[in-house]
């Protein structure tokens, strides 16, 4: 029998299906009511139906698609994203991510974090594989009499050939070889299953994708269907995936793989329905990350305003830490200086940090464990230069950082970051030795991006809804450049990277070294996107990003008796990190699926 989530008793008895979708988790709360007419709603329990009943009816078929969705996470559910594992954040609060900053992924230390697509990756992503595979063996039997019902049917069928892509998507971006399985297992199949080589993994994630671009419509004619995987959807994923085939930790790159990407990933662009939205300062490009409806939004996830099923968790994870004005955050994904110093001023040239000169401040330090604060006078190299005037709007847009104004409606306030350089100075309200010095960053910097000011936080019978976007044109733009770039042509490259620096206010990139400026621009546009994890696998440059010069560090801004704050870059690392390159580019399959079958080779790992 299949259990769904359901809905009230009185929404089943509603006469249409209600087809609106909340992509994962508000999914399948959002689209199980029936037909009136239909026998299905005399059965007990009505949270409960046997084979025959679901796959003879399309509304209970779409009801399990629903179902099928569960298994796309996104970065803002839960406490873990994978900017995490980068030089992008450190994460204060661990979640487990330390099993992979510190190199100690194994088949029986695989969790990675606290979320079931990053704790159990295997488990969590294969079990979306069987319900998508089960969709499209069972479907075929439900019957389709009218040209509407073929339609919908298809469409069905469309997205059950997405999800299996997407989710065998994500197996290939950490694993690389996997088991290829494209059907149910009966109680009596004996498994046989090998890990296929990494480019027919590849093969088979794209040859999904194309199964689904034939079904699903560019647009869907109900708007309750509005965040449904669409034909751009499947062909920007085919995009990414070519791109990462073609990439040096996925095989040998070669020219045809490279144009095999630029041509997938330019087919989404000839589509002419995503564009780019134009702003005119940092506010207007930080709300591009809070609209569901953004045209260059591909992919996404939306969450339903009741938070039935969940809401973002941007606000607890993000925000800093003193109270009032929507802070009170556990400020858990903390910006490193590292990627804050890469920000390019607004002309467009590198930023560099303003000459230091020794200044003697009474330092305070919190013992963790009693809370007591001591204190003792220190003579320290910093700057009184603002370090964030005229810089680029996007900075402002992804960084919450010191004497910033942010928080809910009129009642904002500036964020008090700062420590106290000199006796009689209060310490800043968010700081590491403020009102709730516990949560306070250890880089000096809050993540603003996707952390909305919109929402009354305030009010308690409201969540957060800031949808996440899986995929939009800004990555596609990035992708088809890079490719031009391995194919030698520069400026074709040039040009869609320059549509990616006009819009964040910037002048033209030169194109004097253009895989330096392509990397910036990818880096700066797709901050805490989760793009960067993989790119920098894939471009084999993680052990490098690793390394001990390379450990995350922060800034530590103090106000003196006078008013001026200095900025002082502490260089003692908040965390170091281990990356062992003969293994921790790829995730460890956990020991439980290894014993399960001899087949299943644990390569790199033992």
């Amino acid at each position: 029998r299949h259990s769904f989530p359901t809905r009230r008793s009185s929404d089943l008895l509603k006469y249409k299906m209600k087809k609106h979708i909340l992509l994962c988790a508000a999914l399948a709360l959002s689209s199980f009511g029936l037909p009136s007419c239909s026998d299905i709603l005399d059965q007990k329990p009505l949270d409960s139906y046997t084979d025959t009943a679901v796959w003879s009816d399309l509304s209970l078929a779409e009801s399990f698609l629903n179902y099928c969705y569960l298994r796309v996470e996104a970065e803002n559910t839960n406490g873990v994203m994978f900017c995490n594992y980068t030089d992008e954040t450190y994460h204060m609060h661990d979640y487990g991510t330390s099993t992979y900053t510190q190199g100690r992924a194994s088949c029986d230390n695989y969790n990675t974090g606290w979320t079931e697509g990053k704790g159990n990756t295997w488990s969590h992503y294969y079990g979306g594989i069987k319900l998508c595979n089960q969709l499209l063996e069972d479907i075929m039997d439900t019957p389709a009499n009218t040209d509407s019902e073929k339609e919908w049917k298809n469409q069905i069928i469309g997205q059950g050939y997405f999800l299996r892509a997407y989710y065998y998507h994500m197996l290939y971006s950490v694993y690389g070889r996997i088991p290829l399985i494209d059907h149910t297992y009966d109680l009596d199949s004996e498994f046989k299953e090998e890990r296929a080589d990494m480019d027919d993994v590849a093969d088979f994630i794209v040859a999904d994708c194309d199964k689904a671009a034939e079904l699903l419509p560019t647009v869907y004619k109900d708007a309750s269907d509005f965040g449904r995987a669409t034909k751009g959807a499947a062909l920007a994923l085919k995009g990414r995936v070519l791109l990462y085939k073609a990439s040096p930790l996925f095989g040998t790159p070669s020219r045809e793989k490279w144009q095999a990407a630029a041509d997938a990933n330019k087919a989404v662009i000839d589509m002419n329905i995503y564009s780019l939205k134009q702003v005119s300062n940092s506010d207007e490009y930080a709300d591009l990350f809070f609209d569901s409806k953004n045209p260059e939004v591909i992919f996404e996830k939306l969450y339903d305003e009741k938070g039935i099923a969940g809401s973002s968790a941007s606000l607890v994870m993000q925000a800093p830490a003193g109270p009032g004005n929507g802070y009170e955050g556990w400020s858990t994904w903390q910006p490193t200086y590292e990627i804050v110093e890469l920000f390019q001023n607004a002309d467009g040239t590198p930023y560099k940090p303003a000459e230091t000169k020794p200044f003697t401040i009474l330092q305070t330090t919190i013992d963790p464990d009693s809370g007591e604060a001591t204190q003792k006078e220190v003579t320290i190299q910093a700057s009184d230069v603002n370090p964030w005037e005229g810089r680029e709007i996007r900075l402002k847009a992804n960084i919450l950082y010191d004497g910033m104004l942010w928080g809910y409606g009129d009642s904002n306030r500036e964020i008090e970051l700062f420590e106290a350089g000199a006796k009689g100075v209060i310490p800043g309200k968010d700081s590491r030795t403020g009102e709730t010095w516990w949560n306070g960053t250890k880089t000096g910097y809050n993540m603003r991006k996707f952390l909305s000011s919109h929402i009354n936080f305030y009010d308690d019978t409201v969540v957060d809804t800031t949808p996440w976007f899986f995929i939009r044109l800004a990555e596609v733009y990035l992708n088809y450049a890079e490719c031009q770039i391995e194919l030698g042509n520069n400026a074709e490259a040039l040009k869609y990277i320059n549509l990616i620096r006009n819009r964040a206010l910037l002048p033209d990139a030169t194109g004097k070294d253009i895989r330096t400026e392509y990397e910036y621009e990818r880096t700066v546009e797709l901050m805490f996107e989760g793009q960067r994890f993989f790119d920098l696998r894939r471009w084999k440059k993680m052990e490098e990003t690793y390394s001990k010069e390379h450990w995350p560090t922060g800034l530590k801004i103090y106000k003196l008796q006078n008013g001026t704050k200095i900025y002082y870059h502490n260089p003692e690392a908040v965390q170091q990190r281990n990356f062992d390159a003969s293994k921790n580019y790829w995730w460890p399959i956990p020991r439980y699926e290894l014993n399960k079958s001899t087949l299943l080779d644990a390569a790199p790992y033992e």
